[in-house]
């Protein structure tokens, strides 16, 4: 006797639905642009942190969307931005980032409201970088105004035309819902001085020296061995007038010692123009005119410093230390 088993084999089909957490509502993407201005004036002595460049909260296309689930709001730089620049914040986040030109950074904020309802002060306004806002499974109106910030980070080297590339976008869970451009270029001009990093804080330390140096014949120690000299330098642009002044607490044109214990008596430091062998004194609180520069370039003011007795004679000086404070005052033209 013969079985016959019969053995049928079926397909299982299993279909994989993925729901989304949030979609458009009769309504599509808002696209945005921000033309960058066609040209960026800057000062060479600008303050780091100035804001260069503002376009203040300007409004995009408004678009409707559902979501259906919590979550959050992010946002993404566009590719041509940077990292951040450290030491600037906003609302706690880092705020600024670089771009293609050293020494400007930019900052993006978005507002899922009209402009003339989005907070002005920016400080208060949470970066696109660092948005986490909760989404609730509503629907939303967004109204999708941007703003965009140009700002000095460091010494600026133009050596390119300012551009930013890429796209900034808003997303609502995984639905991105706003995008901006900035677009367009912007030629840097960077007029007048910047005074250096190195001169902005100079500390000239002179030699030390014997009461026997000095003697009832001279004012001036005059031993270069016993003098310090030192220079300020900056970047000029070219046909700019160059002037610049000292200040400080002071006997005619010598700077006198801090007064305390354990300071020396009796002496200052009086400043001269050019290296150890120059006697030209540097006149105190007088602006002086150093020259014109050509082309962009670098401008060294060469200073020396000299010990100065102020008491009438040698034997009335003590020893100790000697410690005296200059302001040095740059003015252009």
């Amino acid at each position: 006797m013969r079985f016959f088993i019969s053995v049928f084999l079926g397909w299982l089909s299993l279909v994989s639905y993925v729901e989304a957490y949030c979609i458009f509502d009769n309504s599509v993407q808002s696209q945005f642009s921000i033309s960058l201005p066609a040209t960026l004036n800057v000062a060479r002595d600008a303050e780091v942190g100035t804001e260069l460049w503002s376009s203040g909260w300007v409004e995009g296309p408004a678009t409707n969307i559902r979501c259906f689930s919590t979550g959050n709001v992010s946002g993404v730089l566009a590719s041509g931005i940077g990292s951040a620049v450290p030491g600037f914040s906003s609302n706690g986040f880092n705020s600024v980032f670089k771009t293609n030109v050293e020494g400007i950074g930019v900052s993006v904020y978005w507002c899922n409201n009209f402009s003339s309802s989005c907070n002005p002060n920016y400080n208060n306004v949470t970066p696109i970088a660092s948005l986490a806002w909760p989404v609730n499974p509503y629907p939303y109106a967004l109204k999708t105004s941007w703003w965009v910030r140009l700002v000095k980070t460091g010494s600026i080297i133009p050596e390119d035309s300012l551009t930013i590339s890429g796209t900034n976008q808003i997303s609502y869970h995984d639905l991105a819902v706003a995008n901006l451009s900035i677009v367009g270029q912007a030629s840097v001009n960077v007029g007048a001085c910047e005074i250096s990093p190195q001169s902005s804080n100079i500390t000239v330390s002179l030699p030390s020296v014997m009461l026997s140096d000095f003697g009832d014949s001279m004012s001036v120690l005059e031993n270069s061995l016993k003098a310090k000299s030192f220079e300020i330098s900056m970047i000029c642009e070219g046909g700019v007038n160059v002037y610049y002044q000292v200040d400080g607490a002071a006997i005619g044109d010598v700077l006198e010692n801090i007064k305390g214990p354990g300071m020396a008596t009796g002496v200052g430091v009086m400043l001269f123009r050019g290296d150890q062998s120059g006697n030209t004194v540097l006149p105190l609180g007088r602006r002086i005119f150093h020259g014109v520069t050509s082309g962009t370039s670098a401008v060294r003011i060469p200073l020396t410093a000299k010990y100065y007795r102020t008491s009438d004679n040698a034997r009335e000086m003590t020893g100790g230390d000697v410690s005296v404070v200059a302001v040095f005052t740059l003015f252009y033209e």
